[in-house]
């Protein structure tokens, strides 16, 4: 869980000493971030949230379930700020972009970002299930409904894609518990039919649209990802320095940064906790937690937003709860196993 801030560290010093980049200064040479501010939104993004969760880990499951609860509110104020961006009655600043037409960040650094927090809190909307009071499902159906008009307002393409396919899986998780597959297909062939008929429509004038904005956000992808690209060829083991740039696509931010070798420990740290969380995945927060978890390396394939500060929490409070579970097992066995005396 330390070694992409202590890597970071690292790198930070050699950027210093050997190719005496400013620590504060961002690079003339490719749009980027200073070395420092880079550390420290890795730092805080995985180093700082994998200490709060193993310190409730301590404090056992329900602690862990508050910190879960607490994540979740914070996402659902970012999407309550947006929408009243949206409205006119909350300031903007300059976190809207202007691409076409306007998109809102809610709380977060960037629209993407507010698109991709959302889309992480979809699982646990729609696998945990609700208390029995009623007041537990409205707050449930709420949520979702603010989600996906917050969505919306984010302007993000990657985000209602990957979006579309979290409910789609998080409904089969469902229907399979209810067993009630066979009703998958037909449900989604109708709710193809009506996002065709009626898509269109809804997405004139805003930058889901061909003629809004979203050519102009292609070509400067596309010029993007080229000059880091660029810049790994020239450096591909370590990097060409760390925050030098961070353009598209989270592996290439990291290969660019710290080479093949800052990949790989960044792969060991996004998917170990993975591999713990799939043992436990009938747990039905747990399993939320997993395929939360998964989707972060498919939006970082799209976007470059794995250095937030809300990324790795499913990961890692997932890989806490099935700490906590195999934990408690084992106490159990070993009490079963006990000799009488």
């Amino acid at each position: 869980m330390v070694f992409p801030a202590l890597f970071a560290l690292f790198l930070l010093a050699r950027d210093v000493i050997v190719f005496g980049r400013p620590i504060n200064g961002a690079s003339d040479v490719i749009e980027g971030i200073s070395p420092s501010q880079m550390l420290l939104r890795i730092t805080l993004s995985t180093f700082c949230v994998a200490i709060l969760c193993v310190s409730n880990t301590i404090h056992g499951r329900r602690a862990l379930q508050r910190t879960v609860g607490w994540w979740l509110l914070g996402i659902a104020l970012s999407a309550v700020y947006a929408l009243g961006q949206s409205a006119g009655i909350l300031a903007v600043g300059d976190l809207m972009q202007l691409n076409g037409t306007s998109r809102f960040a809610g709380l977060t650094s960037h629209p993407n970002a507010l698109a991709q927090t959302l889309v992480l809190a979809i699982p646990f909307a729609l696998l945990v299930p609700p208390g029995p009071r009623l007041r537990s499902i409205a707050t449930r159906v709420l949520g979702l409904v603010l989600c996906g008009l917050a969505l919306y307002q984010s302007g993000s393409r990657a985000g209602l894609l990957i979006g579309f396919v979290a409910v789609l899986l998080c409904g089969c998780i469902v229907a399979k518990r209810l067993n009630a597959l066979r009703w998958v297909l037909p449900l989604v062939l109708i709710a193809s039919a009506i996002g065709i008929i009626y898509g269109p429509g809804v997405i004139a004038g805003t930058r889901f649209a061909s003629d809004s904005g979203s050519t102009a956000s292609n070509n400067a992808r596309v010029q993007a990802l080229s000059d880091g690209w660029d810049g790994f060829l020239a450096h591909p083991l370590a990097g060409a320095g760390l925050g030098v740039w961070v353009g598209e696509l989270a592996p290439l931010v990291l290969l660019v940064s710290g080479g093949t070798v800052y990949l790989a420990i960044y792969t060991f740290f996004v998917f170990k906790p993975i591999a713990v969380t799939l043992k436990y995945r009938s747990d039905f927060l747990i399993g939320a937690c997993l395929i939360s978890a998964m989707l972060v390396p498919i939006l970082g394939l799209l976007n470059n937003g794995f250095t937030e500060r809300y990324t790795f929490w499913p990961a890692l409070l997932g890989y806490c709860l099935a700490l906590t579970l195999e934990s408690r097992r084992k106490v159990s066995n070993d009490v079963f196993d006990r000799p009488a005396e």
